[in-house]
Order: C-alpha cells, then sequence, then structure tokens
C-alpha cells in the first residue's frame, strides 16, 4: 500500500523548492517562524521538515546559530560490473561508508525469493536489513534474504549489522565459496512507504530499484536481495567491453 503524504512530507516538498529556487550552499535559511509562514504550515510542522532535511544532508543546524544549506553532494561512482562489497566501491571512490541502521532476524521466505533460493513457500530464511551512507547522508537501503544454510554451511548472519563485515566477505568465510556472479535488474521508482524515511527524502523522490541474486560455485544461489538507491547519492556505472 502507497504512504500517503503527510504535512511534513508537504512542507519539506515546499522547503526544497524554496532551497533550490532562492538559496545557495553556505546561505542560512530564514528562522523557523519566517518559514511556517512563509509557507502555510504549523511551526511544529516546518520544525519537523527542517530535521528531514538535516537528516537528508541537505541542511545542517547548530542551535543559536541557525540553519545553513549544504553543498549537494556528488554522485559517487558505483560500478555494477563487479562483484565488490559496496562499503568497498565507497571507500575507494574517496568517501565514507557508514551503516545507519541494520538489522538481522529470521523470517518466513518471501515468495519472490523461494524459487530463487530454492527454498519451500514460507519455509524460514534469514533477512538482512542494513541502510548504507555516504558520508553520513542515506544512500541505499539493501534487504538481503539468504537461507538458513549452503551445501551442509549453517548460516549465522547476526555480525552484519556492523559496517566492518560485509555480505560477500561474511558468505565467502561462512560456506567456504565466494560469490562468483551477480545477476541485477533495475527498475526507476518513486519513494514510497518505509524508504521515505529510511532514505529520508520526499515521497515521490525518484530512486534506483534493483533484485539482485547473487551465486556461488556451480550456480549454487547464495542470496536474494532487493536495494533501493538515491540516484543523487550514488551513482551506478555499467561498463561493457566490445
Amino acid at each position: 500500500m502507497a504512504r500517503r503524504e503527510t504535512a511534513q512530507d508537504a512542507a519539506q516538498a515546499k522547503l526544497r523548492e524554496l532551497i533550490s529556487a532562492e538559496l545557495r550552499p553556505g546561505d542560512r535559511l530564514p528562522n523557523e517562524r519566517e518559514l511556517a509562514t512563509r509557507l502555510a504550515v504549523s511551526r511544529a510542522t516546518m520544525r519537523e521538515a527542517i530535521g528531514q532535511l538535516v537528516a537528508a544532508g541537505v541542511v545542517s543546524r547548530t542551535w543559536g546559530v541557525g540553519t545553513f544549506v549544504l553543498q549537494p553532494p556528488v554522485g559517487v561512482p558505483v560500478s555494477l560490473g563487479d562483484v565488490i562489497a559496496l562499503r568497498d566501491k565507497i571507500s575507494a571512490a574517496g568517501h565514507r561508508p557508514d551503516l545507519h541502521d541494520a538489522s538481522v532476524r529470521r523470517v518466513p521466505c518471501p515468495a519472490d525469493c523461494a524459487e530463487a533460493l530454492h527454498c519451500a513457500p514460507d519455509s524460514t530464511v534469514w533477512r538482512v536489513d542494513r541502510l548504507f551512507a555516504v558520508d553520513g547522508v542515506p544512500a541505499a537501503w539493501i534487504r538481503d534474504h539468504l537461507p538458513l544454510a549452503v551445501s551442509g554451511h549453517e548460516l549465522d548472519p547476526s555480525a552484519l549489522v556492523s559496517i566492518d563485515l560485509d555480505l560477500l566477505e561474511f558468505l565467502a568465510r561462512a560456506t567456504g565459496m565466494p560469490v562468483r556472479r551477480t545477476d541485477i535488474e533495475m527498475a526507476a521508482v518513486l519513494a514510497e512507504g518505509d524508504a521515505v524515511d529510511r532514505l529520508a527524502v520526499a515521497a515521490g523522490h525518484p530512486l534506483i530499484s534493483a533484485v539482485q541474486l547473487g551465486f556461488g560455485s556451480e550456480n549454487v544461489p547464495l542470496f536474494h536481495g532487493h536495494i533501493l538507491v538515491r540516484s543523487d547519492v550514488l551513482t551506478l556505472r555499467i561498463t561493457r567491453h566490445g
């Protein structure tokens, strides 16, 4: 079900438009009362909208000083042609990767990944949710599903809540086989539901959606993942050789 636009979403969209049209990086925003009056919203709603833009890396707020427009993030180039951890791709581009949120739990296998993982429908699998940030700005929300065991090796991905361990490293250690290949299908979507809050964007913000399936030796399926990417923070690159 699509997420309804809230008063905060509407105020945030109006504030983004004002910043884009009238302000530049380094400029200070008008005070909260003036903004609320100008955009015809309550001060409480405006306070929430400003907080959302702080979380999104659009503005910075210093109590007693003011709220200032930040330099827009430069899209960090990420190649899809290499089986390399997202964390390492961000670091290689000269930026700081972080995990803003992460969780690991057992859940019934979703219908769309049961066949891909060779699991019975509703059988128990691992769900790994991770929210990656680039230089503190939310960039990619990844939800992976893993079988409980692969080729006789039981999996426990609990340590993936740390940025110090990546999914590809974990699978290579736990199963004895590295991820040899990933198949990725991409689509352009608009932000809705949980993605709005997790990625700190307004409802309707353009995102890149991807479904990823990773394989080990002899095409053994290792994980099935759903990815939502802020293309204003990460730039996805595909290199083709002739």
